[in-house]
């Protein structure tokens, strides 16, 4: 009983948080929306920000628990952009709060998790160090996490996917320039 009321509090969370800035909120809101009392709500967490590392931690977990299967650097940055768009809402909300930093956070570790398990998968065969793993790795996640602020700092207005699909398409003429 306990995991369903902590996972009915985030749910009454998100649904706040689609309809209002994260500021706006307050455990009122959430316990009278979903029902429950004060006491509960600080039995399953601190505070509110509490609610938003939770749930942010629920959702990087979802796509390491998940079946993964991507055949393009473009297909990893649509997982992420995927996720984002989901709740676009309440993922903006977050993004322009005092959470930011933590928002930052999960976007680095969920992008770093799926672009190294893309490179575990798919780049095998290229004889790469171990070290120079790690640098394609941790370049392609700073190109993402880069590319999703952006997206973010634009109010996610533009198709991030289609851009990031034009950009793979355009690699070989951007490698011959270097």
């Amino acid at each position: 009983m306990s995991g369903f009321t902590k996972e009915i509090i985030i749910q009454t969370f998100m649904e706040l948080l689609n309809e209002k800035p994260l500021a706006k909120i307050t455990v009122k809101d959430i316990v009278e929306r979903c029902g429950v009392n004060r006491n509960t709500f600080y039995y399953h967490f601190r505070d509110i920000p509490d609610v938003v590392e939770f749930a942010m931690k629920r959702e990087l977990d979802k796509i390491i628990n998940s079946k993964m299967e991507v055949d393009s650097v473009a297909e990893c940055l649509e997982l992420v952009a995927d996720l984002v768009k989901s709740n676009q809402k309440a993922m903006l909300h977050i993004y322009r709060s005092v959470q930011r930093e933590s928002f930052v956070r999960y976007l680095d570790k969920i992008s770093l998790y799926i672009i190294t398990e893309y490179f575990d998968k798919k780049v095998k065969d290229l004889n790469l160090s171990e070290e120079d793993k790690f640098l394609v790795i941790k370049l392609y996640k700073c190109v993402f996490v880069g590319a999703l602020l952006d997206w973010l700092d634009n109010g996610m207005e533009y198709d991030l996917c289609a851009y990031m699909r034009r950009i793979v398409e355009l690699e070989g003429s951007i490698r011959k320039l270097l």
